[in-house]
């Protein structure tokens, strides 16, 4: 009787509390915050400096000043979208001339004080801030070339499968979209988004050059036939087979440089080692030395 009553107590002040969250709370909880916070940190993109209100503002306020030929403004237009930096290539180029303001600034109020060792750390600095948004974004570019290059043997196996039962080449990027990585997905959501608004050799030509990769133009162009009702199959299956090698072939150097890598890891250690062996000999001679005379 005490378990049936506790039971009915417990089940009643649940209630009791649904009701009173919904009433007081419209419907909101407190539970589960925990785990929330936990995976938006999984989910927060790492901030930077140049993502602060403040320099940002700077920032647009030096595009202004920047002047781009078109070449040079296409050409790093497509870095950027390669890199997936959402920002136009005047502010990315202004970057730059802030750091070299700051800098020269930083290099007068030095010359001012007659602070000689400060000019030359300063241009050390600006000589590595520069290098560095360059660094960052080749990094960038190959990380997210590298993830679609492991990824682009799949999906054209993946298409080439979907395409042998139906011609229907925005069904067959729409089935793919549920399994794919998150920088193909992306890529994936705008082609399939363009393809609704348009027509489809112009999505696959946009989508061709914001990968800018062979393989991309090659599966493309493919598409395009295929769209205009050539029977492309056979080629599908052998450019997927091509990337696959070539997949495996960027695994295996990967591999290759491993052991390099790891012998570099054991050179502190070594030189911990020699230091030690330098030293006892020095004391043992300096030893030997005083019992001498």
């Amino acid at each position: 009787m005490n378990a049936a009553y506790l039971t009915v107590g417990v089940l009643f002040g649940f209630g009791l509390w649904l009701v009173l969250a919904a009433m007081l709370l419209n419907d909101r909880s407190f539970v589960g915050r925990k785990t929330l916070r936990r995976i938006e940190r999984w989910q927060q993109k790492k901030y930077e400096l140049w993502d602060a209100p403040l320099v940002k503002a700077v920032v647009k306020g030096f595009s202004r000043l920047v002047f781009l030929d078109e070449a040079a403004k296409e050409s790093l237009k497509k870095q950027l979208s390669r890199a997936g930096l959402n920002i136009e290539p005047q502010q990315y180029a202004a970057r730059k001339y802030l750091i070299l303001s700051l800098g020269v600034f930083a290099g007068a109020v030095c010359a001012r004080m007659k602070f000689w060792f400060g000019i030359v750390v300063t241009a050390l600095l600006v000589l590595y801030g520069v290098l560095a948004q360059k660094d960052k974004l080749a990094s960038r570019i190959k990380k997210r070339d590298e993830a679609l290059s492991m990824e682009m043997p799949r999906f054209v196996r993946t298409i080439c499968r979907s395409l042998r039962s139906s011609r229907d080449i925005y069904a067959a990027l729409e089935s793919y979209r549920k399994v794919a990585g998150p920088v193909l997905g992306s890529e994936l959501d705008i082609l399939i988004a363009e393809m609704r608004a348009g027509s489809v050799p112009r999505a696959l030509g946009q989508f061709q050059r914001r990968i800018g990769s062979d393989s991309a133009f090659r599966l493309c162009s493919t598409l395009q036939d295929i769209d205009r009702g050539i029977d492309q199959t056979a080629t599908l299956e052998y450019l997927s087979d091509d990337m696959a090698r070539q997949a495996k072939l960027n695994i295996q150097k990967t591999l290759a440089t491993r052991p390099a890598s790891m012998r570099r890891t054991y050179l502190p250690a070594v030189g911990v080692c020699v230091v030690m062996i330098i030293y006892v000999l020095i004391v043992f001679v300096e030893h030997q030395l005083i019992t001498l005379t």
